[in-house]
C-alpha cells in the first residue's frame, strides 16, 4: 500500500517522473507538480539539453522540492530502466508518471519511408510503453499510481504532413484506454492530456502554459481517482 504523505499541496509526499522535462511544456509540468508538493525526476534526451534540464531542476528546488536530472534515451529498454533506477535510488518509489517526451515529425506522405514511420512510432509510442513497463510494477506494489500522457491534437483532428505522427498519437490513446482495464483495481489510473493549438510564442515559463498544466495536476492527484482512460483537452 502507498506510504504516508507529508507537507502541503495536492501532490504532497508524491514522487513524479516527467519525461521530456528540459523545457517547454515538460518544464512547466514539472514546476507545476513541484509547486503542488511533489519531488520530480526530470528526464531529457539530448546532451545539449543538460543545461536546460538543470535549470528546470533549479526551479523545482526553489519551490522546496527535490529535482533529479536524468539523461537517457527512453526509446531503448536500457534508457527507460535508467530513469526508473534513478527514481528508486533518489526516492524509493514512484507515484506519478508524466509521459511528455516525443518527436513531432512533419513529413508529407509521398516522402514517408517505412524506416521514418517506424522511427516516429518508436520515439512517441515506444518510449511511453517502456516507461510504463518499468514503472507500473512499482506502482502496483504500492497500490497507487497516476499515469498521464501528452497526446498531440493530430490524434483527434489529423493534419497535413502528419500521417506518422498522427498514427503515433492515436496509438497513445488506444494504449492508455486499454491499460486501465488491466490495472485499474490497484488504484492506478491512466489518462491523456491533448492540449489545444499552442501559441507559436509559447516558451519555457510556467505562465506560458497556465491553461494546460492544471489538467496534469488534476489527473496526477487523488481527485482523479474516477478518471479512467479519459482525455482532457485544455486550451493554452
Amino acid at each position: 500500500m502507498q506510504g504516508p504523505r507529508h507537507g502541503s499541496g495536492r501532490l504532497a509526499g508524491r514522487t513524479a517522473v516527467v519525461t521530456g522535462a528540459a523545457s517547454g511544456l515538460g518544464r512547466a509540468i514539472a514546476v507545476a507538480i513541484a509547486r503542488e508538493g511533489a519531488n520530480v525526476v526530470l528526464h531529457h534526451l539530448l546532451p545539449e539539453e543538460q543545461a536546460a534540464a538543470t535549470e528546470t531542476a533549479r526551479q523545482v528546488q526553489a519551490l522546496g522540492r527535490t529535482g533529479v536530472v536524468v539523461h537517457s534515451d527512453i526509446t531503448q529498454p536500457a534508457g527507460a530502466y535508467t530513469v526508473a533506477e534513478a527514481a528508486i535510488a533518489a526516492f524509493d518509489h514512484v507515484d506519478i508518471l508524466i509521459n511528455n517526451a516525443g518527436y513531432r515529425l512533419k513529413q508529407p506522405f509521398d516522402g514517408m519511408t517505412l524506416e521514418l514511420f517506424e522511427a516516429t512510432m518508436a520515439a512517441n509510442m515506444g518510449g511511453t510503453f517502456l516507461m510504463v513497463r518499468h514503472l507500473l510494477p512499482l506502482m502496483r506494489a504500492r497500490g497507487y499510481g497516476r499515469i498521464v500522457t501528452t497526446v498531440d491534437s493530430t490524434a483527434m483532428e489529423g493534419a497535413r504532413g502528419m500521417t506518422a505522427y498522427g498514427a503515433a498519437a492515436s496509438a497513445l490513446l488506444g494504449f492508455t484506454r486499454s491499460l486501465v482495464h488491466e490495472f485499474g483495481e490497484h488504484d492506478i489510473t491512466a489518462n491523456c492530456v491533448c492540449p489545444g493549438h499552442l501559441p507559436p510564442d509559447a516558451g519555457d515559463q510556467e505562465e506560458d502554459w497556465a491553461g494546460i498544466t492544471p489538467a496534469y495536476i488534476f489527473l496526477a492527484s487523488d481527485d482523479a481517482y474516477a478518471m479512467i482512460g479519459q482525455t482532457l483537452r485544455p486550451s493554452p
